[in-house]
């Protein structure tokens, strides 16, 4: 049996109720409704007064050619989760403007895979609207074809998704209420950026143990307009222009894979530290502005950067274009080396790109290296690695020709990047620049599943993942407790050259981000969820006959039990730059000032609500009594129309 869970007749229910107010203090509009139909510029059919509107604002390469449109940057991320894979279609994005106008800023459906964004977020469209307030949003999942897999002993098996109820997902319609103290504002000649986040952790409670493995979803999206610390950038499309006086290039918005869509026009501008790579030639800087300004329009470009929150305008550290694309003329294969022997890489978690788009997923993956295998390091121009710098751990892009028959990946003519890894682990000891740890997870795979074989300059020092040696020579790090958590950001020392095992280019211990705090309640949620809550921060109640499968932090691949702890710490949000939300089946509300995300759902309490999942990320250090929350989301049951904006 299957059902289609579709929130859109609350959601017009919500925002009639919340337009009427409108309207009673502004003395004018109508109302705008759910429904995934594609529009270029305003749902006329929902506009307070069609015959008033005359102005089309219709996104374009050009970008907005009139004072009465505005841009409109949707970046999508999300935090890490139990996930090896979660793909699944995003349908549609609507946005309500105060007056009751909505418009789609999806122009088409995309297939993504959000576990590939827990460090960055993907450009997916720069719209041209109408300029306004925009108030509210909805936005549209489907789960038919979806792909999700987790863990299992190792293995990465495909998982059911289903509502608490037991019934499969198909699609979800989630109604998103913007944060009225950060308007999303549309403006002439000033890009505003909306950051979507699909919590996985937060949405998500999987269970193992069933075959196959179980997801209950619980429908969770958070929209931010202009985040204080936006993430980094993947942006992706077809060359449009190149301006060397303005030492920037101009793409047609094309986000994900896709083989089709433009999704309107961004600027990208480079500094002269940026790194190129076009066409299988490497390049620096303003060199490579200059051989991209050779090459015709439309030759496919992907550049990873930033968003200058200051100047409204994205700067790329790394730029490929023409083949170097993945994806574009060579097929591309992502994922950890498992073990080597000689020229032949064991891949976990291989992700296949072809050049027709599609994408292939495969848990093990044998790749064979070629002896003139050409091998590059990202952001390292001057870098010079060869076939022997690939070792086990080391995540890793092979571009080369696909053989259907084989089936395999050819390298002959192809080339190796080394990818920036994630290594997560607690700490052992410190010996000067060198900090030995115990292994526990590379990308999110168990670190125990790795074949460390040769990988040493003789046996006796093969890489040992319960100490396992990281060079931290170039970073600053303060001292630290042993069994602190950390997660570094780096490189596997080459092959054969160990010890040390690891090269740091980053570390985090998790005290002023990045640590999950997750909570569940049994049944249909607790009505006594908190020992305190008020508007410096809220304490859960974890008695343990209100508990449900999930109470604990984790930090990287450390998972503590809530119950374990000396001390249970209190939330505290952060003075500046939080994000708070309650979520009740299929509405989302929104909120940067936590006193009034503590008003509201101390109120829903007193008028019964109950409370499924209380989730928050953050800052903290092992028996600490509190918890810093960069954001926290409440999951609520049965609220109704209590919280009116």
């Amino acid at each position: 049996m299957s059902r289609e869970k579709d929130f859109s007749a609350l959601w017009r229910a919500c925002c009639a109720l919340l337009l009427a107010l409108s309207l009673s203090a502004c003395g004018g509009g109508g109302s705008g409704g759910g429904g995934n139909d594609r529009n270029s510029g305003a749902d006329t059919a929902a506009a307070p007064d069609p015959g008033d509107r005359a102005v089309v604002c219709e996104t374009s390469d050009a970008g907005p050619t009139s004072e009465q449109c505005g841009q409109l940057f949707v970046g999508i991320t999300d935090l890490e989760g139990d996930f090896i894979r979660y793909q699944v279609e995003l349908v549609s994005l609507r946005l309500q403007r105060f007056d009751g106008t909505v418009v789609e800023v999806l122009p088409a459906a995309s297939t993504v895979d959000f576990v590939e964004y827990a460090d960055r977020a993907e450009l997916v469209t720069a719209a041209t609207l109408e300029i306004g307030n925009y108030v509210r949003g909805e936005i549209t999942l489907d789960f038919t074809d979806a792909d999700v897999r987790v863990d299992v002993d190792g293995r990465a098996e495909p998982a059911r998704v289903a509502f608490e109820d037991g019934i499969r997902v198909r699609r979800v319609t989630l109604a998103l209420v913007l944060d009225n103290r950060r308007p999303l504002i549309i403006q002439p000649e000033l890009p505003a950026l909306l950051e979507l986040d699909f919590n996985l952790l937060a949405a998500n409670s999987v269970d193992t143990v069933l075959l196959p493995p179980r997801v209950t979803l619980f429908p969770v999206v958070t929209a931010e307009n202009d985040p204080p610390l936006p993430k980094p950038f993947r942006l992706r499309g077809p060359l449009l222009s190149v301006d060397e006086r303005q030492v920037s290039y101009r793409i047609a918005v094309r986000p994900f894979d896709e083989e089709s869509g433009r999704q309107g026009g961004v600027n990208i501008e480079i500094r002269g530290e940026t790194d190129w790579e076009i066409d299988g030639e490497r390049l620096f800087g303003s060199s490579g502005l200059s051989a991209l300004a050779a090459l015709p329009p439309d030759t496919e470009t992907l550049a990873f950067g930033v968003f200058d929150r200051a100047r409204r305008t994205f700067i790329a550290d790394l730029v490929y274009a023409g083949s170097s694309v993945p994806g574009d003329t060579l097929d591309t294969l992502k994922g950890h080396v498992l073990a080597r022997e000689g020229p032949l890489l064991r891949i976990i978690g291989a992700r296949l790109l072809r050049t027709d788009g599609s994408v292939d997923f495969f848990d093990r993956f044998d790749l064979l290296l070629a002896q003139n295998t050409f091998v590059s390091v990202p952001r390292f121009p001057l870098r010079q690695e060869t076939v022997q710098g690939i070792s086990v751990g080391q995540r890793i892009a092979a571009l080369g020709h696909w053989d259907e028959e084989r089936p395999q990946l050819d390298l002959g003519e192809g080339r190796v990047r080394l990818l920036p890894t994630v290594l997560d682990s607690f700490l052992n000891a410190r010996v000067e620049d060198e900090m030995l740890v115990t292994a526990l997870e590379f990308g999110g795979r168990d670190a125990l599943l790795f074949d460390y074989t040769d990988t040493g300059t003789e046996e006796a020092l093969d890489a040992d993942p319960d100490n396992y040696q990281v060079d931290i020579s170039d970073l600053i790090v303060e001292p630290l407790a042993v069994g602190t958590p950390l997660r570094f950001r780096g490189y596997v020392t080459p092959f054969g050259s160990a010890p040390p095992d690891f090269d740091a280019i980053s570390i985090e211990d998790f005290s002023l981000g990045g640590a999950q705090f997750l909570v569940s309640f049994l049944g249909d949620g607790s009505d006594i969820p908190f020992l305190t809550l008020d508007a410096t921060g809220l304490s859960v109640n974890l008695a343990q006959e209100l508990l449900g499968f999930d109470h604990y932090i984790r930090r990287g691949a450390v998972i503590d039990d809530l119950l374990s702890l000396f001390t249970v710490p209190r939330l505290l949000p952060v003075e500046e730059g939080g994000l708070f939300a309650i979520a009740d089946d299929g509405i989302v509300y929104m909120y940067s000032d936590f006193g009034d995300f503590a008003t509201d759902l101390d109120r829903l309490l007193a008028a019964g609500a109950l409370v499924k999942r209380v989730y928050a990320e953050g800052g903290y250090r092992t028996d600490a009594s509190t918890m810093s929350a960069n954001s926290l989301i409440v999951v609520a049951d049965e609220l109704g129309n209590l919280i009116v904006r």
